[in-house]
């Protein structure tokens, strides 16, 4: 009896310990970059280090991952939500919101000075649905806006520049 609970206190000792740490997922050999153009398909994964990427192409380098180290198809938390381009030279942007269960979700676009600029309502049906739409900002002024997606009690926010006008 004694020597198994001297096993398991041994066990339980090493389990704590950083020999049984997990392996890290990010390549420390390769710096990641984030301004390496993985395109504008959105093919959300979700990665080893629990955050969601656009595409595998930016799990990898943006990420700094290691390939195949991620989840195709699916975004680590309840939804995930895309807007492309984030410098807006052009029109419209392009939204995706990634919703793991069907539900509603709200989109806000704020200015610098906290002002609502834009919102809209969208309706998921099924499960993993990617609702898909473009985003008239051809009306707003150049500066910089917060986007801002409500899903149930979660929100996630992101960040865009109008660089352009094309009045």
């Amino acid at each position: 009896m004694k020597r198994l609970v001297l096993i398991i206190g041994f066990f339980s000792l090493f389990q704590s310990s950083s020999l049984f740490a997990q392996i890290p997922c990010t390549d420390s050999t390769r710096t990641a970059n984030e301004y390496m153009p993985c395109g504008r398909d959105y093919q959300p994964v979700c990665g080893c280090d629990n955050k969601t990427y656009r595409n595998a192409c930016a799990a990898f380098n943006w990420g700094g991952l290691y390939s195949n180290s991620w989840t195709d198809g699916t975004v680590c938390g309840n939804f995930d939500f895309d807007f492309f381009p984030t410098a807006i030279d052009y029109y419209p942007s392009h939204l995706n919101i990634f919703m793991k269960s069907p539900g509603s979700a709200v989109l806000y676009i704020y200015d610098t000075y906290g002002r609502l600029k834009y919102s809209e309502y969208y309706s998921a049906t099924y499960p993993a649905q990617i609702i898909q739409d473009e985003i008239p900002v051809q009306n707003l002024l150049l500066g910089i806006y917060i986007v801002a997606v409500v899903v149930g009690e979660e929100i996630q926010y992101k960040k865009f520049a109008k660089v352009t006008n094309f009045n």
